[in-house]
């Protein structure tokens, strides 16, 4: 009889937890949905529409993709740090409001920094430049910020500059970290896009976001526990 019970519990948690990643995925992926057919759109349109098509993500990544980015990482860190989160959808709007404008600004930011990279990328593998090797490592340095920012963003109440700052830190200083970061994320994307393709829309962003707080967490309590 208790091995029954706990088989039963052991299905209801598993169950859960695969709704909670699935409707915070689909959430994600909705609020993304213009992003997406942008980037899509890509491989379809002249060059010269090209210019419009980027001009239009430039726009739209700190308006819709870091809000609701920072938003499921709100709602993953409730997961990590108290195991639960009820009701879905009123919590992710409610992080998704709250943390707005801060992640909206620190998009602007981050969206500048990224375009400016991937504007050197395209130069560097037309020059078949050694710098490339220079230019990726900045991209990984860089992909790893970009998630300890959105980290700090729901994890501490600060301005935005001290939020860049902080997030500046626990990059540099914790090089295992950006390794683990990279290297998890990488795992979930090649999975998504090559072994597993249905983890790509209900999985891959909250899992992507969660393994980052986790880390970042895991991170923080190791430096609490020194002091």
């Amino acid at each position: 009889m208790d091995n029954s019970i706990s088989l039963i519990k052991s299905m209801y948690d598993i169950c859960d937890w695969i709704m909670r990643f699935t409707v915070i995925n689909m959430l994600w992926m909705i609020l993304n949905l213009p992003i997406l057919l942008l980037v899509n759109s890509l491989d379809f349109t002249s060059l010269q529409n090209q210019y419009s098509v980027l001009i239009a993500l430039v726009l739209l990544m700190p308006i819709l993709f870091f809000p609701s980015t920072a938003a499921m990482f709100a709602s993953v860190r409730q997961w990590v740090i108290h195991g639960t989160i009820s009701p879905l959808l009123g919590s992710y709007w409610t992080y998704f409001n709250e943390s707005y404008k801060k992640s909206f600004l620190g998009g602007i930011i981050l969206t500048g920094v990224w375009g400016i990279l991937i504007a050197d990328t395209y130069y560097f593998i037309a020059e078949n430049s050694m710098l490339l090797y220079a230019v990726i490592v900045m991209g990984v340095l860089l992909f790893t910020y970009t998630m300890n920012f959105l980290s700090v963003l729901v994890h501490y109440d600060l301005k935005l500059g001290m939020l860049l700052r902080n997030a500046l830190l626990v990059t540099v200083g914790n090089p295992v970290l950006v390794l683990l970061i990279t290297s998890g994320s990488i795992l979930i994307l090649y999975a998504s896009f090559y072994i597993l393709l249905f983890l790509l829309p209900i999985f891959t962003g909250v899992f992507i976001s969660y393994l980052s707080f986790f880390l970042f967490h895991k991170m923080y309590l190791n430096v609490i526990s020194t002091l």
